[in-house]
């Protein structure tokens, strides 16, 4: 006999929802457990950048058996239109292409009567839209629930084991540009008195506000902080974290050279953005401050030491653990036929820029 799961809409400031959200993250009881599953993440994401866009609606949904609390699914419904029409209209998890582990926040083990109760709900109160699911991994929760969906092939996740390794051994392991690079980074710091490294928990907003900026001073236009909201998103993001953000600080006669973001949470160390002052690359700050960082994570007892999403070259000359995602669609009863037109009008519109810039 299958399982019934209730589902009701509900909101962030739901108390017992956020009661028993927050209790199974700081327990360690999610079945998808790391820092994007955590309340104040998915709700800051949802106040900046769901809430204020008109072409977006919150969907938080609550998941009950037998009067029990099982999970909640952090979603938004995104809306395309065709003049004053809504054309098409499809979910995605809060947070999607920017937190790089989106998924359902739940502690049943076996996800199948959950994501089979979502996309019931899905069916019944959008009629015609889709869940589109991005960087889908053999840990998330949709993975093994045998549900029909499209897969695309999706991006490298990379990420570095820290089990029976030591400082020597991590390097060892390395390849060999890396290993001159760290070797001598090693050197100059020991070296140069000038240079000081710590590792700062909570992080205060002026530390924030010093990684941004140099972060957009290297970046110039590309840097994600170019946006206002992304500056005050991140400050938010940074201070409800608390203890689980870790900023790792290279220092020279106290001035800062490079700064690292990180989350900190079940045993994994994951690594976010940096910010680097250009003036003292000829130390290659970026490397001395990776290789502490690294080193820091294994002192913490972290298992892993996560680079998330992106193949850079710096990245895999660490010799890391390889993922390869996928972005998956589920579908509803009536779904596919509107999929597959939005599929030829972003198609034609793809065609149609790339002609503009060839011109």
């Amino acid at each position: 006999m299958s399982e019934c799961v209730e589902v009701t809409r509900t909101t962030f400031e739901d108390p017992a929802l956020r009661a028993w959200w927050t209790c199974a993250y700081e327990e360690n009881r999610l079945k998808r457990n790391t820092f994007f599953q955590s309340w104040q993440w998915n709700r800051l994401w949802s106040t900046y950048f769901v809430e204020p866009d008109p072409r977006r609606e919150p969907v938080l949904l609550m998941m009950k058996k037998e009067g029990s609390i099982v999970a909640a699914a952090p979603l938004f419904l995104q809306m395309r239109r065709a003049g004053p029409l809504t054309a098409w209209r499809y979910l995605l998890f809060l947070g999607d292409r920017l937190a790089q582990y989106t998924d359902l926040v739940t502690t049943d083990t076996d996800t199948t009567a959950v994501w089979g109760a979502l996309l019931a709900w899905i069916e019944t109160t959008y009629p015609g839209s889709w869940l589109l699911l991005h960087d889908v991994l053999p840990e998330s929760t949709v993975a093994g629930t045998g549900l029909h969906a499209r897969h695309d092939r999706g991006e490298l996740y990379l990420r570095v084991s820290l089990a029976n390794e030591d400082a020597d051994s991590l390097i060892e392991r390395a390849d060999a540009h890396m290993r001159r690079e760290v070797r001598r980074a090693r050197r100059m710091f020991d070296r140069e008195e000038a240079l000081t490294w710590s590792a700062v928990p909570c992080p205060d907003a002026r530390l924030v506000d010093t990684l941004i900026r140099l972060n957009r001073e290297r970046f110039g236009a590309a840097s994600w902080f170019e946006q206002e909201s992304h500056r005050a998103f991140f400050h938010d993001a940074i201070a409800a974290a608390g203890h689980e953000a870790v900023f790792t600080v290279l220092r020279h006669d106290g001035d800062i050279v490079h700064v690292m973001a990180s989350w900190i949470h079940a045993g994994s160390m994951l690594y976010v953005l940096s910010g680097m002052d250009e003036q003292y690359k000829r130390y290659s700050p970026g490397t001395m401050n990776l290789d502490r960082s690294i080193c820091f994570a294994l002192e913490q007892g972290c298992t892993f030491f996560d680079f998330l999403r992106g193949d850079e070259r710096y990245k895999r000359e660490f010799n890391p653990q390889q993922r390869r995602s996928e972005h998956c669609t589920l579908h509803t009863a009536r779904s596919l036929l509107r999929y597959r037109a939005a599929r030829t009008v972003q198609r034609l519109m793809q065609s149609r820029q790339q002609r503009r810039e060839l011109q």
